[in-house]
């Protein structure tokens, strides 16, 4: 019997697309930049965005030594602002960055029987963890705006631990910052190498559920994983 559950977000409980090409985001982006002083044309700032987060994220791989390093996108923002002449307080760029998201954003809503299944663990009793590879500026918003954010006994998210699924240390970083036991630990996610075998590489069993945001799967499950067809299907599994 598993005591601590730990759930991918996008594509497991939250159904999400967003678009960061289409050309309405980088028109309106343009003025909310501009208020910083910095003047960009459209595509101009779509060239720019897409280029300086290529940069920081090699920059970051040389680096840090993961083999999957994650960039936190605020810099990524800063880093804009100032090759314009432009300045802001972090306030101002999690504000802007909130901005990118919600205009880069077609739809957001839980899944059905997500909050159902969250709020039934919790009944049980159960831990609940959250490990997912997102930047904290849109997605700690987003928690609170589809009110999960409660639900949760701990939250790693890859931008702030500068390391992202399936690398094993994310899954390890989990473990060791809320001293949880692996043998007592089932990871839920949608995406068969990042959630299914990175937590088989950290000794983790896993649950995976095929959704619309799940990539083609490349191999077979591991051994230690179980197929579900709908995300209530987790409190059968034992």
């Amino acid at each position: 019997m598993y005591q601590n559950y730990i759930f991918d977000l996008y594509g497991t409980l939250v159904d999400i697309h967003t678009d960061e090409w289409k050309d309405a985001l980088w028109r309106d982006l343009c003025p909310v930049l501009a208020e910083h002083g910095a003047s960009y044309q459209p595509e101009e700032l779509r060239t720019a965005y897409h280029s300086e987060v290529r940069r920081q994220e090699e920059a970051l791989r040389r680096s840090a030594g993961f083999e999957e390093p994650e960039i936190d996108i605020g810099p990524v923002f800063r880093h804009l602002l100032a090759a314009k002449g432009g300045t802001a307080t972090d306030r101002e760029i999690a504000a802007l960055a909130w901005t990118f998201r919600t205009l880069s954003t077609e739809k957001l809503w839980l899944f059905d029987g997500a909050e159902q299944l969250l709020r039934e663990l919790k009944k049980r009793g159960k831990q609940v963890y959250l490990l997912s590879n997102a930047q904290a500026l849109f997605t700690r918003p987003e928690l609170t705006a589809l009110s999960l954010a409660g639900y949760f006994d701990g939250i790693l998210l890859s931008s702030e631990a500068g390391v992202k699924k399936p690398d094993p240390h994310f899954y390890r970083l989990l473990l060791e910052r809320y001293h949880l036991r692996p043998e007592q630990s089932l990871m839920v996610g949608n995406d068969d190498l990042a959630d299914c075998h990175g937590a088989a590489v950290a000794g983790l069993d896993s649950c995976y559920i095929f959704t619309e945001q799940s990539p083609i799967r490349q191999r077979p499950l591991p051994e230690r994983c179980r197929e579900i067809q709908r995300i209530l299907d987790v409190l059968t599994v034992k």
